[in-house]
């Protein structure tokens, strides 16, 4: 039991300064005023030095503080730039988006185009079989050439020939 008091004892030193503990819960302590320190009087000619340094130190304030005319006119100018600046870049941003709906909307265009281009191509190309070509040019009185007229020509090493005169006249 003595040991007991004895830790109960160190525990009310240790916390005299601060919160004391009892079981579980800490309660708040009442709140001493504190002293206001004592101020030595001054003399009126020590008031009147202070008032003077401290009028002193708000003229140089408010001297610091005020703007010249250049300060405001560089201001003015640099705020002038930065928003002509940013009206460019914005419309700069403006007619590359509006360039990009051009181009994709022209892209669409062309994709459409080609598409029909080959649906229409193929309809023609099954729209007439060789013999209903062979039928109508038989029609039209057109015959198959003779052997006299097919003429056949050697092609050396290029792959192409020059034509000088007209073929059918020799």
């Amino acid at each position: 039991m003595s040991d007991r008091a004895n830790s109960n004892a160190r525990k009310r030193e240790y916390y005299a300064d601060s919160v004391y503990v009892d079981g579980n819960t800490i309660r708040r302590q009442q709140a001493v005023p504190q002293r206001q320190p004592e101020v030595p009087h001054k003399s009126r000619r020590e008031i009147e030095e202070e008032r003077a340094r401290r009028a002193a130190v708000s003229r140089n304030l408010q001297r610091n503080l005020a703007m010249g005319r250049g300060y405001i006119v560089f201001l003015s100018v640099a705020t002038a730039i930065c928003f002509v600046i940013c009206l460019t870049f914005i419309h700069l941003q403006s007619n590359i988006s509006t360039h990009m709906s051009t181009i994709s909307s022209m892209e669409t265009a062309l994709s459409n185009q080609k598409d029909s281009n080959d649906l229409i191509e193929s309809r023609l190309e099954t729209a007439m079989t060789l013999d209903e070509v062979k039928d109508r040019a038989e029609e039209l009185g057109l015959v198959y050439p003779s052997t006299a007229q097919i003429q056949y020509f050697s092609v050396e090493d290029s792959d192409y020939m020059n034509q000088y005169t007209d073929v059918a006249s020799r």
